[in-house]
Formats: C-alpha cells, structure tokens, sequence
C-alpha cells in the first residue's frame, strides 16, 4: 500500500489523482489506486492457501473480476463513459453465470414462485450482479466507507460460508478481510489513498456472487447460527449500497437527470452536510448496517415475501 501511495502521488497522471466536485467534502487531492493493493492481497493471500476440493469454486471468478478491475483502473486514469462501463459489466455478469453456475434459481415462494426459467435465471442475476458492481463503486464517497462495510460484508458471508462447510469461500472472505485491513490503515479519516474504481468494481463484483451463492445455499441450523431465508440474509449484509443506489437513481430520474449523473444526494453526503466529518458518518452508516442484519436476521421465519419487505422497509 505504501509503495503505491509513494508512486501515485508524485509521478503518475492527474488522472490517477482524485478530484473532487465540491471541496466541502474531501479538501486534498489523494491517490486513487488503493484497489490495486486491495486485488493484489486478496489473490496472493487466496492462492497460497487455496485447494481443488469443492466444484464451485470462488477463484473462477477472478477470470472475469480481473478484467472489471483493469475497467475500473481505466476509468480512474482516463474515464469511461457510463454506459460503455455498464455494457462492460453486463458482459462480464454474463461470463460469470456460464463459467460459475452462480445465478438466481428460484423466488422462495415470493408470489407463489419457486424455480423459473433460465433464460429469467440469466436476466435477473445479471441485473443483481450489475447493481451490486455500480452500487460498491457508488458508495465510495467518503474516508474509509467502501472499506468499511466490505469488511463488514465479509466477515459476516465468511461466518455463513464457515458454518456451511464451504472452505473456499471463507478463505476468500478472509483474504478479503485482511486485505481491507491494511487498506483501512491509510483509508481511515484523514485518508492518504482512496479505493479508486478499481477496487470498488471488484468488491461489488465479490459481494454480488457473495451474495448469491448464499442464496444457493439450503436453509441452514448449526448451534446458535439459524438461517432459513438465504435470500433476506444476503440482501441485509449488502443492504447499505444497494438502497443507496436505489433512491439516488430515483431521485436523479424524478428530476429529469441521468442516473449515473453526479450530486451529493448519496446518504454519506447527507451525513456530511449535517455536520458529521468522515469518521462520523462511516462508523454511522456501519452501525446501521449491522443493525439491519440482525433486524433480518430475527425475523427471517415470518415468510420470504415478509422477511425481505420487512428487511427493505426496515
């Protein structure tokens, strides 16, 4: 991390260093290329403790989130359009359902639907992994956010992925915890490096295919840890993201604006502009997100329909 900060700063392009919209917010310029330690830790740490023993396996994904991190390292640099980076993003949603069989193969029950089709499978997973991708990079806004609630993320999916015996997706939460760990250490407020595109475009490319190899996962009872709605689980861990993206792009489309348009209608501005600083309003938005687990993870057993309305109005 050092060594990147220390290449960053002084010798690559402006582009690699972050410029912000309103100096209300951030009042330096920071290097923009956190993400790559982030990568880089978490494949390193991943491969030298990984194994051949399980069929679905996590590292097939990085096949795929490889070429969305050099994505989001171009649109750090340069800038990309944004819509040439979500038809970026569906592509690759689309190669990560055919090579890791992860997509979404029932409702629940939610209004009376259990298995649906497969072309529906494809359509629906791929918007689930697209928002998660756009929905991560969005909410790094502010000194150690993004990096925050991903350790959240992951220690919470590791937890569900350790009591169902899947080993190599604890390890890959685990070598994403550490590596967000040390990221942390330069992330915190005041920040002296910032995740960058890069990195926000791999974690949200993790947490959505976290979040639906949970939704493949049977309802689960191991001593205290009691999981019968995988879908509400996994949607209140990444619930933060998601319905912060959810009400900006509803806000920017009621004013007759792009979604992708920037504002600082996003909920850490917000915060902001009620006169927390950055710590404030990361620790804030935390709290929150545990908060909402543990609100859906006690009433799960009220239905599946239920338990997710509850966990969204909630």
């Amino acid at each position: 991390m050092l060594l990147i900060k220390l290449y960053a700063f002084p010798k690559i392009r402006d582009g690699v260093i972050t410029r912000p919209r309103n100096e209300r917010f951030i009042k330096k310029r920071v290097p923009n290329l956190g993400g790559i330690a982030v990568f880089i830790a978490t494949m390193v740490s991943y491969f030298a403790f990984s194994d051949y023993t399980q069929t679905v396996r996590p590292d097939k994904l990085f096949s795929i989130s490889i070429f969305l991190f050099f994505i989001g390292v171009r649109d750090d640099m340069e800038g990309i359009s944004a819509r040439s980076r979500v038809c970026f993003e569906f592509v690759c949603a689309f190669f990560i359902i055919y090579i890791t069989y992860i997509r979404i193969t029932t409702l629940w029950g939610i209004f009376h639907t259990t298995d649906i089709s497969l072309f529906t499978s494809y359509v629906l997973t791929s918007v689930f992994i697209v928002g998660c991708i756009n929905a991560y990079n969005l909410i790094d806004g502010v000194d150690g956010l993004l990096g925050s609630l991903s350790l959240l993320g992951a220690i919470c999916f590791g937890l569900i992925f350790n009591s169902s015996d899947e080993w190599l997706w604890t390890l890959l939460c685990v070598s994403i915890c550490g590596a967000l760990i040390g990221f942390l250490i330069y992330n915190w407020y005041p920040s002296s490096i910032f995740m960058g595109s890069g990195g926000a475009l791999f974690l949200g490319t993790m947490f959505a295919c976290f979040a639906l190899r949970v939704m493949q996962l049977h309802p689960l009872n191991f001593n205290v840890l009691h999981i019968s709605m995988p879908h509400t689980i996994a949607f209140s861990i990444i619930s933060i993201p998601l319905m912060d993206m959810l009400v900006v792009f509803f806000l920017r489309l009621k004013n007759n604006k792009p979604p992708f348009s920037p504002d600082n209608r996003h909920i850490h501005h917000v915060l902001l502009n009620m006169g927390l600083n950055h710590a404030q309003a990361t620790l804030i938005l935390i709290g929150a997100n545990l908060i909402i687990i543990v609100f859906a993870y006690f009433i799960q057993d009220t239905g599946a329909l239920r338990s997710l309305i509850f966990t969204i109005l909630f």
